[in-house]
């Protein structure tokens, strides 16, 4: 793994993207290492791959690799060409997909079967025609069992819209984050064939 800038750098980095497009980005700041490791410690075990959605300048990536997510298993899907530049030298044992969220089905389905989705995607700041588009492609990457992990800053129900096949699971609130964090875990139960 290759050297990774100081917290300020990065810090920098998250917020010249912020200030360039804030409905994309949604916060000021990257994720806590608490908020991090309280994601990717709801990542399920087994095989399959965790794709993470809107991983930033990494915080996320490292509490998942630092979980034991092999590399090789790890898919990030991010949209900022500058984020992505970041993500793809820091990590380059992971692979790092430039691209829209809203296109995961299509970024993501061939790759194999999906363990876990973990979105650090600011949904009340994207458009609901986005967020909708994102939430209709998961169950065509998901299996029975699929874990879609996403965080909030608000402390209510952070995923209106999930297709109801996705039920909710673990909640967590992270009070060691700037500002407090809750993190849901939404199961897929895969419809039974008839």
């Amino acid at each position: 793994m290759s050297r990774s800038p100081g917290p300020m750098s990065q810090a920098w980095h998250f917020t010249r993207e912020f200030l360039r497009d804030p409905h994309a980005i949604g916060a000021v700041l990257p994720s806590s290492p608490f908020l991090a490791r309280r994601m990717a410690a709801m990542v399920p075990e087994g095989p399959g791959l965790v794709v993470e959605l809107g991983p930033g300048m990494g915080p996320v990536t490292k509490a998942l690799l630092e979980s034991g997510i092999p590399p090789e298993d790890l898919i990030l899907v991010e949209q900022a060409p500058a984020m992505v530049r970041h993500l793809r030298q820091r990590y380059p044992e992971v692979e790092v997909i430039e691209g829209n969220a809203a296109h995961i089905e299509h970024l993501v389905a061939h790759r194999g079967p999906v363990r876990a989705v973990v979105s650090s995607l600011p949904l009340r700041s994207i458009p609901k025609t986005v967020v909708e588009c994102i939430f209709q492609q998961l169950p065509g990457i998901s299996r029975h069992g699929t874990v879609f992990i996403q965080f909030t800053y608000h402390f209510r129900n952070s995923c209106q819209g999930l297709p109801p096949d996705f039920r909710r699971g673990r909640v967590a609130v992270v009070w060691r984050n700037v500002p407090p964090a809750r993190v849901d875990a939404f199961i897929y139960h895969a419809p039974q064939q008839r």
